[in-house]
């Protein structure tokens, strides 16, 4: 027997939408990360942490994919999904998580622990056990990014280089400072 967590994540969207997913004690956050993102259609490609949540939903301890070397906004220290098991910070019924996958994005998922049982040893999890609503597509929430790569865009960047350039002159700036300078 196995000890068997029941998650409803419900996706911070105009619409209803939410997953059950089933996930062992012993499976990583980066697991659970996994399932998340086949469960709503995402492709995994982007950045994303759990962080252990209260009942108003506000952010605890985070739990990220990456080290980024960064300190945690709560002053704990920052846990790491592949060293992070389920059973290490889920330990009840009406637990709460909250999980932001792509930072830019930044899509909010509630996770709730809404079931706690043992399971036979060859049920394979994690699983989605159900779903209720059509996810959005992933990059649906995107800004719409207009990149000029036109020769007008070229010959503009050009001209501020020249500006820059210009002014080093102006104020007899060196040679050698001007190529120990980015611009």
């Amino acid at each position: 027997m196995k000890n068997t967590f029941r998650l409803r994540i419900v996706l911070d969207h105009e619409t209803d939408v939410f997953r059950d997913i089933e996930v062992d004690g012993l499976n990583t956050f980066t697991d659970l990360h996994s399932m998340v993102q086949e469960a709503f259609g995402f492709d995994g490609s982007q950045m994303a942490s759990f962080y252990i949540s209260n009942e108003d939903w506000e952010k605890g301890q985070e739990i990220t994919l990456m080290n980024m070397g960064e300190k945690s906004e709560t002053g704990d220290p920052i846990l790491l999904m592949d060293d992070t098991t389920i059973s290490d910070i889920v330990f009840g019924k009406g637990q709460k998580l909250l999980y932001v996958s792509d930072f830019l994005l930044m899509w909010c998922f509630y996770v709730d622990v809404i079931e706690l049982e043992e399971t036979q040893d060859n049920v394979i999890l994690p699983r989605i056990v159900q779903s209720f609503g059509e996810a959005p597509d992933q990059y649906s929430k995107s800004p719409e990014m207009i990149i000029d790569t036109s020769d007008a865009a070229a010959q503009s960047l050009e001209d501020e280089k020249n500006e820059i350039e210009d002014m080093f002159d102006v104020f007899g700036m060196t040679e050698e400072f001007k190529e120990d300078t980015d611009y």
